[in-house]
């Protein structure tokens, strides 16, 4: 466990380092190992002299033997803490080696510049769907793949570049191993990400298809699938993800309930069809009166076909170990091994691919892997008090898992699947013949079709079992608890299934007996033979029953009080008075600037500008409960609409971002801000349009030829504003859609231009964002032209400008507006109750 816990920690830092630093960390570690090997030897050579004096003079020593012995216990000390330290060296050296492949020549410059290139690239994923352009909404895929060649400005380099590749449906083909052209801008990534940047393609790719195994198991893959869907056997796209991990036809309505359930992993390869492969190799093997050992190489060389087959990624070759170990674990009945050779194969996939140690994937695997071996086997034992012994292990393998893994999937996802449990249970059944009768339908595939149709529909079957499953729990009430998110929601979980853990521990031990040296198992006395000192009879525990009994009734009831205590706590944390819930559009008091948020979900947020600080904005969104950005916009580039960038982005997920800017791009200042974030950049346009959440949006301005107006500096700018129009639907029957102008800071010949080309926002808007905070230079055309029934005035209390003008003030008066402004009411909430408009302020 030491070794594994210092490799990850390495891994997790040495991945975000330059190539140099990681080289440094990595002879730092080595050259502490060494030393700590020097120094156990040294502990071992002094305890070894003290061994060799004469018995006649050590045994008059009390002293002496002890210090003996303290040698000895520092010699282990030492020794044990130099294998993490030449692991973490290891890991070091790996990952900077490959940065530094990565990184080599002129291609870091070229992303740091967001510069245009043509590059020759290998596939090293299938494309798999992403999410639709948000200007057209067409659909875009993702391939991660490896640049071995590129041109730039007209000058060709090579490299080793890890990109992610997004494009449109010509990009859909490309499979695993593939070679490929594309050309596009290059954006940064994170650092840590697996890939260096994002390639944004902009022309269609040249494909040319693997060949080898790589194209062998494609076309077996594309035959499986084809004839799934031709014998109306895909089961909505479910039966390909369950047997081959191919998710890209998956229905998303199914996707969704599966989610909700707690039954993703199984819509794609995972640790569980690992394991279950390999036990019905090795059991049919062992039926054929095979020794154990031929039984389970033949076991792993099945698996090792099935990797081959699914495509050996990283996430499929985590699965392949943490299903084999699990195996393993269970087929040779040694806990204690399995836990060590859990923490050496956390060791060994870490060292081969660092970038593993921030995924989900990998972390939600070693923690599910973790809870079968820890608590698996006392749960079982637990619950085989009063269940039978098969229902009480395969109740045992979801709640070991979901107690583990629990802590990390709130962080993923703030909700907490109800029936997660109850629907494993139901689903678990067929997994196991799904899996291997799936993989005779495919290897039948490549020797004749008409003979894979009896495993292909029996397959299936399954797979509708497990559809069924997943669409019944989901659709029954609560199937989502809300949970608190971030830190506090990890903590919550993380004590609940601790003190769930500590429970089942507790009655296990103390139901058997406790450790002691029968292996957990209570003493029996030998009925063959009468009793002696040697074989004394068990005393009578007098009351043993009951308190078992009673003991387990505790336990039962903690387990069916937990949930609901922990749901009853998340809503009433949720509900706390300091977090709006059903607001529809929010004018955050930011002072003298510009910063909107218009409800687009639950959680989530159109926002129009940032504001001039961070502090504001952040706490803003914050009070409001959003926590992804489905659209961030920034009108133009004015400092009082994008200071308060960084604000929105921490600790916030931004989707999309559009910008509007009468200059050649962004600001430094703020790019530098917005490479933290990976969600594209699109300068917008008359024209555009799309949906965000619950939220349609439409560009009015600035034209597409033409950013903005004949003129200079600020003027300028504040003409090339984004002008957009959002729309949000009806909630109730009877209610009509509300819509709402944001102008920015457009002046009045900009207002003229908009009016004049839109004539269809003459039926009016519900609410105007007054331009330019108000300022007489925004023109009352806007107001006389839409009659609003409400104006938003975003503007600085006391501001040196005369925000709001008079003129302003008087024309909404005469056009029968009312006026919300933040330098009055702070920050503004607007609720949309039937076909009448609510305003109020947001409460500290």
């Amino acid at each position: 466990m030491p070794a594994a816990a210092t490799v990850w920690a390495a891994a997790y830092v040495v991945v975000r380092l330059p190539p140099p630093a990681g080289w440094a960390a990595a002879g730092a570690a080595a050259v502490l190992a060494v030393l700590l090997l020097t120094a156990s030897r040294v502990q071992a050579r002094v305890a070894a002299d003290a061994d060799a004096l004469p018995e006649s003079v050590r045994r008059p020593m009390p002293a002496g033997r002890g210090r003996r012995f303290l040698h000895q216990g520092a010699a282990a000390i030492l020794r044990g803490a130099a294998v993490p330290m030449a692991a973490a060296a290891l890991v070091c050296a790996g990952a900077a080696a490959s940065l530094g492949a990565r990184t080599a020549g002129p291609i870091s410059g070229l992303i740091d510049d967001g510069a245009v290139v043509t590059a020759d690239l290998r596939a090293t994923s299938d494309a798999r769907p992403g999410m639709p352009d948000r200007f057209t909404g067409r659909p875009r895929y993702l391939v991660d793949a490896v640049a071995e060649s590129g041109t730039a400005a007209g000058r060709r380099f090579g490299t080793s570049a890890t990109l992610l590749v997004i494009g449109g449906e010509d990009y859909a083909s490309i499979r695993l191993g593939d070679r490929f052209t594309s050309a596009g801008s290059l954006q940064p990534l994170p650092a840590g990400d697996r890939n260096l940047a994002m390639l944004r393609a902009g022309a269609p790719p040249g494909i040319t298809p693997a060949g080898g195994w790589y194209g062998v198991t494609s076309a077996l893959r594309e035959t499986f699938v084809r004839t799934a869907e031709d014998r109306g056997a895909a089961v909505d796209g479910l039966l390909p993800g369950m047997v081959l991990g191919d998710r890209a036809g998956l229905d998303p309505g199914l996707g969704q309930a599966m989610k909700d359930t707690g039954l993703t992993h199984l819509t794609a390869v995972s640790g569980a069809n690992c394991s279950y492969l390999l036990a019905f190799v090795f059991l049919a093997a062992r039926a054929l009166r095979l020794p154990r050992a031929p039984a389970v190489l033949l076991a792993l060389a099945g698996l090792a076909a099935f990797v081959l087959l699914v495509r050996p990624d990283p996430s499929v070759l985590r699965a392949a170990v943490m299903g084999g170990l699990g195996t393993l674990a269970v087929l040779s009945g040694r806990g204690r091994l399995s836990a060590a050779l859990l923490f050496l194969s956390i060791t060994v996939l870490l060292c081969v691919d660092p970038w593993l140690c921030g995924s989900y994937a990998f972390i939600l695997s070693v923690c599910a892997t973790l809870g079968l071996v820890v608590v698996g086997p006392h749960l079982v034992r637990v619950l085989s008090m009063r269940l039978p012994r098969w229902f009480a292990a395969a109740l045992a393998i979801p709640v070991a898992a979901q107690l583990f893994c629990g802590p990390v999937l709130v962080l993923l996802q703030p909700q907490v699947p109800v029936y997660s449990v109850p629907a494993n249970l139901v689903a678990a059944p067929v997994v196991p013949a799904v899996t291997v009768a799936g993989m005779l339908a495919v290897a039948l595939i490549g020797v004749a079709s008409v003979l894979a149709v009896p495993p292909l529909l029996f397959a299936a079957a399954g797979a509708w079992w497990v559809a069924g499953t997943a669409r019944f729990f989901g659709a029954l009430p609560g199937a989502l608890a809300g949970w608190p998110e971030g830190t506090q929601g990890v903590v919550l979980m993380a004590a609940g299934a601790a003190a769930a853990v500590a429970g089942i521990l507790y009655i296990s031990l103390r139901g058997t007996g406790g450790m002691s040296g029968t292996g957990g198992r209570r003493r029996q006395v030998n009925q063959q033979y009468p009793e002696s000192p040697r074989n004394p009879p068990v005393p009578p525990q007098a009351g043993f029953r009951g308190s078992r009994r009673t003991r387990t009734a505790a336990v039962g009831a903690a387990l069916l009080a937990f949930p609901v205590a922990a749901v009853l706590t998340a809503r009433a944390m949720q509900e706390e008075p300091g977090q709006v819930q059903e607001w529809e559009v929010a004018a955050c008091d930011v002072g003298q600037g510009d910063g909107f948020a218009v409800r687009a979900g639950p959680d989530s947020a159109v926002v129009i500008d940032a504001g001039g600080e961070p502090g504001p904005m952040d706490a803003c969104l914050d009070n409001l409960g959003v926590r992804t950005v489905e659209f961030l916009v920034f009108t133009h580039a004015h400092l009082d609409h994008y200071g308060g960038a960084e604000g929105v982005l921490s600790g916030r997920t931004v989707l999309q971002i559009g910008y509007s800017t009468a200059g050649s791009g962004l600001p430094d200042e703020l790019t530098g801000i917005l490479d933290g974030s990976a969600a594209p950049r699109t300068p917008l346009a008359d024209g555009m349009a799309g949906t965000a959440g619950s939220v349609q949006w439409e560009v009015l301005w600035p034209p597409a030829a033409e950013p903005s107006l004949a003129a200079t500096g600020d003027e300028e700018e504040n003409n090339a504003s984004a002008v957009l129009l959002l729309t949000l639907a009806a909630q109730e029957p009877g209610e009509e859609p509300l819509r709402i102008l944001f102008t920015g800071d457009a002046e009045e010949d900009a207002s003229t231009a908009v009016l004049a080309s839109h004539p269809e926002l003459r039926a009016g808007v519900d609410v105007l964002k007054v331009p330019h905070h108000g300022a007489r230079n925004g023109g009352d055309s806007w107001i006389r032209a839409l009659r609003p029934s409400l104006a938003l005035i975003s503007v600085g209390a006391d501001n040196d400008y005369g925000h709001p003008a008079p003129q302003i003030l008087s024309s909404l008066e005469a056009a029968g507006s009312a006026v919300a402004r933040t330098d009055l009411h702070g920050t503004v909430l607007l609720f949309h109750q039937g076909n009448t408009l609510a305003v109020r302020g947001l409460p500290p």
